[in-house]
């Protein structure tokens, strides 16, 4: 069983520790500005591209 250690820094943005409380001020900045990107990406992609299309829902193939 592979289980994650809950975060006590505070860092994590998911509450189990990702390394993060190793990281600098600017590396953590970083790491925090490219994940909350990263998840940006994917709701957009959820939300845009559902169905196969950002305008229709359905593929025009």
């Amino acid at each position: 069983m592979n289980t994650q250690k809950k975060c006590g820094c505070g860092r994590s943005p998911t509450g189990f520790c990702v390394g993060w409380h190793s990281l600098n001020d600017a590396d953590y900045a970083k790491a925090k500005s490219d994940y909350e990107f990263e998840q940006y990406q994917k709701r957009a992609e959820s939300l845009w591209f559902k169905d196969g299309s950002c305008t229709s829902g359905k593929s025009s193939a």
